[in-house]
């Protein structure tokens, strides 16, 4: 009997930042992919705003959890608190025109 080993294609799986490349059986982003997943999150929570939308933490949260590990959640939940908090800020402008 033959009994060769037969190459078997290992299924890749996709990135889950959204980009589409493969990455390997082990790994869930490609290097940097991580951030990048963190930074389309943020950047649908600024969109909301300029749309005048009012972003909560109810959907801050909601959106941390489509993170798979705490320290991406906890990076996402700092930077999208820091962007409500910026958009929230009294504009420069403002301020002038209030001491006037």
């Amino acid at each position: 009997m033959n009994t060769k080993a037969i190459a078997t294609q290992i299924p890749v799986n996709a990135c889950a930042c959204g980009c589409g490349q493969e990455v390997g059986k082990r790994a869930m982003y490609r290097p940097g992919h991580d951030a990048r997943h963190v930074s389309v999150l943020v950047a649908e929570l600024f969109n909301t705003i300029q749309d005048g939308g009012k972003v909560t933490k109810q959907m801050i949260a909601s959106s941390a959890k489509s993170l798979p590990s705490a320290a991406l959640q906890a990076k996402f939940t700092r930077a999208a608190e820091r962007l409500v908090a910026k958009a929230e800020a009294p504009k420069p402008e403002a301020k002038a025109e209030a001491a006037k």
